[in-house]
């Protein structure tokens, strides 16, 4: 894994960074290390409450952000995204087999060891494909207990990017026998869930809020938290969440609203914070189905869209604009020129071009029929977003309506194809938790994908994708590059920004990672008192 850089870039593609914003992965926290614990913080989720806790569909915001400080991964990445063990070493014995030795000391939250049929057990699961993470596992061919602590994992072809699935929601352990008593109930508010992590599961107050508490017995002395005790509360709403803010009543959050920055900017009660992020907005289509069923009229919507003008207006800065599904804030470093070339032609086709648009509207045969944008309700910077697309849409004769859906609807219309009906378009944001493309193509384009909303199937972009999973330099890179050439076209979603991590942190406390490393870690084990 590669150490992440982020910086503004212009639509020219050379990088302008934002005032005050971390450039470097060796300065991901602009925070000082906490050194004194505290009783007690309240951080609030932005993006609301959590659709499970169960770690294989925890694939959102809010449900990775708790789930990572309650369930260790077999292995983990550091804030300048080095890999290295956790619960289990590693041994690469040949292309298709990895061997993980599980620790000795690890034990749950009930003083049960973590042993290697917990381990199997739970990467069972995550492979099932019912599971939203089953994507990590596509070339698994068995996972099994080979030892007293060890478990082997045989691939039917090489995977390079599997072991930094093992150190995401996908790699997270559960004891087996709670798990299997628990049912479908595990990972909700009624059937909590059995880890090994720093903070253990105290409550989760539907519609109100979820309390962890230290794990005083935690196995990694290095990761003990600073913190008797978390609450996360699920405000949605941009001002209420401000004024909690200023008010000391809510301690910190990731993910601000960009229509907050201003205000927080301001705040005396604490800081906010600017770093790198492999995070995108996107305008999705929604169904396979629909006016948008045709290509011509999605490739209308690339074109009818200021990208920068959106950044600075409605995101004050705190992104840059984006024309591929995979722009420059997840490519590795040592691969940014092959892909910066391979980017260029779209930056280029993809600039504001209302008469190309026009065109394009016509050769759809579309006419005039309402297409409903989804958004989520409390998010002003996404209503702001969704009405610049309506007003610019309007000019090439494409109607659309906006729709705001509660943010926890919202969320579970992302895996959910069920919530999505009725819907033409949705106005939302994907991550990678590792810099590297193949993560969230996978997720959009193969066939049976949960994010694969199209139902998009193309033998030769499969092909070039699961090719490019054996791969770990420049072959990789092209491969990717090759598979861009053909989905791209197809606009089965409209890129619009990369976007920067924004978070908040009350004056009386100070450690917090403020990269989007945060996600795939405990962050709120490092948040202490100076």
């Amino acid at each position: 894994m590669t150490a992440c850089t982020s910086g503004h870039k212009s639509s020219s593609g050379g990088p302008t960074a934002a005032p005050g914003q971390t450039t470097s992965a060796k300065q991901v926290s602009s925070l000082p290390a906490a050194k004194t614990p505290v009783a007690s913080i309240t951080w609030d989720l932005p993006q609301g409450e959590p659709t499970s806790l169960f770690p294989p569909n925890a694939a959102d915001y809010s449900s990775g952000q708790v789930v990572s400080n309650l369930c260790d991964p077999l292995l983990k990445i550091d804030a300048d995204h080095k890999l290295s063990p956790n619960l289990a070493t590693f041994q690469q014995v040949d292309p298709l087999t990895i061997v993980y030795t599980i620790r000795q000391d690890a034990k749950f939250w009930d003083g049960k060891p973590v042993t290697a049929q917990d381990v199997v057990f739970s990467l069972t699961a995550a492979k099932d494909p019912n599971s939203i993470i089953s994507y990590v596992f596509q070339q698994v061919s068995s996972i099994d207990v080979t030892g007293a602590n060890q478990v082997t994992v045989k691939f039917s072809a090489p995977d390079s990017s599997f072991n930094d699935g093992m150190a995401s929601i996908a790699g997270m352990v559960l004891e087996q026998d709670y798990t299997q008593k628990a049912g479908q109930a595990i990972g909700t508010s009624d059937g909590g869930l059995m880890c090994s992590g720093p903070f253990k599961l105290d409550s989760w107050k539907s519609g109100d809020s979820v309390t962890i508490v230290r794990n005083d017995a935690y196995w990694d002395t290095t990761r003990r938290p600073l913190p008797a005790k978390v609450k996360f509360t699920f405000i949605t709403d941009g001002t209420a969440l401000v004024q909690a803010l200023n008010a000391g009543e809510i301690d910190g959050a990731y993910e601000i609203f960009p229509s907050a920055i201003p205000a927080l900017k301001k705040s005396t009660a604490g800081k906010l914070n600017f770093g790198p992020s492999q995070q995108q907005l996107l305008l999705y289509v929604a169904t396979p189905d629909g006016p948008l069923k045709n290509i011509k009229l999605r490739q209308a919507l690339q074109t009818i869209i200021d990208r920068d003008a959106l950044s600075k207006a409605v995101y004050n800065g705190a992104s840059s604009p984006a024309y591929t599904q995979s722009p420059s804030n997840v490519w590795p470093q040592d691969q940014a020129a092959a892909y910066q070339a391979a980017y260029a032609p779209f930056v280029k086709e993809r600039s504001v071009n209302i008469a190309a648009a026009k065109q394009s509207v016509t050769d759809s045969g579309y006419t005039g029929q309402d297409l409903v944008l989804a958004i989520a309700a409390g998010d002003d910077s996404g209503s702001r977003t969704a009405q610049l697309v309506q007003q610019q849409a309007k000019q090439v004769g494409i109607n659309i309506k906006i729709q705001a859906m509660p943010p926890l609807l919202f969320q579970q219309a992302g895996f959910d194809a069920t919530k999505r009906q009725g819907v033409d378009l949705m106005l939302a944001s994907n991550f990678s938790y590792s810099l590297d493309p193949l993560e969230t193509l996978r997720f959009n384009l193969l066939p049976g994908a949960d994010f694969n909303y199209t139902n998009y199937s193309n033998d030769n972009v499969t092909g070039l994708l699961n090719k490019a999973l054996g791969e770990s330099d420049g072959a990789r890179a092209q491969d990717i590059i090759a598979a861009q050439a053909i989905f791209e076209p197809e606009s089965m979603a409209i890129p619009l920004l990369s976007l920067n991590e924004v978070s908040f942190v009350n004056n009386r406390l100070t450690g917090a990672i403020t990269s989007f490393s945060y996600w795939s870690m405990p962050q709120m084990a490092f948040v202490g008192a100076p």
